[in-house]
């Protein structure tokens, strides 16, 4: 159900700017390492990237349509994570989602079994 403004958000495109921005634009397939890096830098946190875009679609129609953060694991390779020693962590099979009051994304990431929702 879509509590947001304007048109409901185009779910199955994964480059749905009003559904999925902040994924496709700091931890997607496409971001550079140079700006993983920069956000490393800059937050001085690990940074996850998605390998398809498709997944984060998929993540979408899995976890709960209300507001929350969520991890989900694929128990599939779906990213990598960059870490602040500068050593990439492959095969990551594991999400986290937070979903906003809309019901778009906050934010969504691969991250490391180690990582916890506080």
């Amino acid at each position: 159900m879509w509590r947001g403004k304007g048109e409901e958000p185009q779910w199955n495109n994964p480059r749905s700017t009003k559904a999925y921005d902040h994924i496709e634009r700091h931890h997607g397939p496409r971001v550079r390492i140079e700006q993983l890096r920069g956000r490393i830098a800059s937050t001085q946190n690990p940074q996850g990237q998605w390998l398809n875009e498709e997944d984060w679609v998929e993540a979408e129609q899995i976890i709960p349509k209300y507001p929350g953060r969520y991890i989900l694991d694929f128990k599939r390779p779906i990213g990598r994570v960059y870490q602040t020693d500068g050593t990439i962590i492959d095969n990551v099979t594991r999400v986290f989602i937070k979903r906003k009051d809309d019901g778009t994304f906050n934010c969504g990431y691969p991250v490391l079994d180690t990582f916890r929702l506080s």
